[in-house]
């Protein structure tokens, strides 16, 4: 593969992750940022790259990633003792490919990659959900009702938003969809 000067040094591995750096990046200190950001840009770029995606397009994604995974304070949920940092951040980063997948109008490999973030968060009910709705869109009915079930059992949440998501409009006149929603009402 070839490589890019952006990023540091580093190289494929992550490294273990340095929860003292973290705290402080959560604090928003600008150089603990800095330095999340140089030690991770290249497994994460790398990560990319391994997908298929060419130096200047894995460039582009681990760039926008980077900057949608400040911007949007997903550090915030990160805590020491809830499992592994990097298992976080590629979870983070299959479901940021995703979103980009299905605004490029590929729902498939929305999918795909919203399989793979729940593979590494398991309950993380807004990848769940998402997958659901990818899955519907696709006409994966079975699929995206066990995706839904599993992300409302995850705490997903506003259950008002299962009523007017587009995506989910093929499953709601189904039996087991309105099944999914009333016991998610009634816990």
């Amino acid at each position: 593969m070839s490589d890019t000067s952006l990023g540091g040094t580093g190289g494929y591995d992550f490294q273990s992750t340095m929860w003292s750096l973290v705290l402080k990046a959560k604090d928003k200190r600008e150089e603990a940022l800095n330095q999340l950001f140089s030690i991770y840009w290249k497994p994460i770029y790398f990560y990319v790259r391994r997908k298929g995606k060419n130096v200047e397009d894995a460039k582009d994604l681990t760039q926008g990633f980077f900057i949608h995974f400040f911007e949007s304070d997903l550090l915030d949920r990160v805590q020491k003792g809830r499992g592994r940092f990097k298992n976080y951040l590629l979870a983070t980063l299959e479901h940021y490919l995703a979103n980009e997948y299905r605004t490029a109008g590929d729902p498939a490999r929305a999918a795909l990659a919203l399989t793979i973030a729940t593979e590494i968060r398991p309950r993380d009910a807004n990848a769940l959900y998402d997958l659901a709705c990818a899955r519907a869109v696709q006409g994966e009915t079975s699929k995206a009702l066990d995706a839904l079930g599993r992300s409302l059992e995850a705490g997903f949440s506003p259950l008002s938003h299962l009523e007017t998501d587009p995506d989910l409009a093929t499953l709601r006149q189904l039996p087991a969809y309105r099944e999914l929603v009333e016991r998610a009402r009634t816990r």
